[in-house]
């Protein structure tokens, strides 16, 4: 569970959150457990971030509401764009490099075909919301009704998230595989996605990777393992150009969780 900020809801709902495999599977008994577990923190963060733009965005005031100013849509239509351009990474990894890289080590081509072909069927609706968070001006921002977000949202996310959850047990599935060969393939993808990062990445994807890692998870955890400088450099330096846009992750740049800025229940709180 998650050391919750208060009682108001946070972003553990409405999509439900990932069991960390290593909480209940010796993750020294082989590296299929480690790697289902690394994918799970992975994809918790995703569904965060989701969370925490549904329970938030029907609160950010559209263009002749009362409360509406351009500069919250402007942040909320920017850490929109970071959020899939943070799921479209990590599924770039996966296709580029860790897939091709499992059925190679295995010896069986289509190995990894269920989490492909899951790709294809939620792509096009994450392209469409980045053009939208991209291209939208502020005073035509819609969350509700017909081509609003909402509706774009509510196209792609239930096959976003049965994917999240499936793809951990395909990890949990490959215990009869050779553990050392299987941890060097997962290894390696993780050497590809660092030196192939791009660097206006720190501007964008990284803040929302921090501020929806949360390290009180089930009991504690430190994932990602990263320099303890780094969130520093981010919130201070690459992501303070777009500061307002992070008062949408659900925690900090330290993976501490936070009340969810825009609740109205959250009101006046830090």
């Amino acid at each position: 569970m998650t050391t919750k900020p208060s009682d108001a809801p946070w972003a553990d709902e409405p999509y439900r959150l990932i069991p960390i495999p290593s909480n209940r599977l010796d993750i020294n008994s082989h590296s299929y457990v480690y790697c289902a577990s690394e994918m799970a923190y992975s994809h918790n963060c995703l569904l965060r971030g989701l969370n925490a733009i549904l329970l938030q965005a029907p609160h950010v005031p559209s263009s002749g509401s009362p409360g509406y100013t351009a500069q919250d849509v402007r942040d909320l239509l920017f850490y929109v764009a970071s959020w899939v351009k943070t799921v479209e990474w990590h599924h770039h990894t996966e296709e580029t490099c860790m897939f091709p890289d499992i059925e190679a080590f295995t010896g069986q081509p289509g190995i990894m075909d269920g989490p492909k072909g899951q790709h294809e069927e939620f792509t096009p609706g994450l392209d469409r919301l980045l053009r939208y968070a991209q291209e939208m001006p502020p005073e035509e921002y819609r969350w509700e009704g017909p081509g609003g977000m909402k509706e774009i949202i509510d196209g792609f996310a239930p096959s976003l998230t049965k994917h999240l959850y499936e793809e951990i047990d395909v990890f949990l599935g490959m215990g009869n595989l050779d553990s050392a060969g299987l941890r060097r393939c997962w290894d390696e993808a993780e050497e590809v996605a660092k030196a192939k990062g791009k660097f206006y990445m720190l501007y964008d994807v990284f803040p929302c990777v921090l501020g929806t890692c949360d390290k009180t998870y089930e009991g504690g955890n430190e994932f990602p393992p990263l320099p303890a400088v780094l969130p520093y450099v981010i919130k201070y330096w690459f992501g303070a150009r777009n500061k307002g846009a992070w008062r949408f992750n659900p925690c900090d740049f330290w993976g501490q969780p936070v009340p969810l800025h825009f609740l109205p229940e959250n009101r006046g709180k830090k």
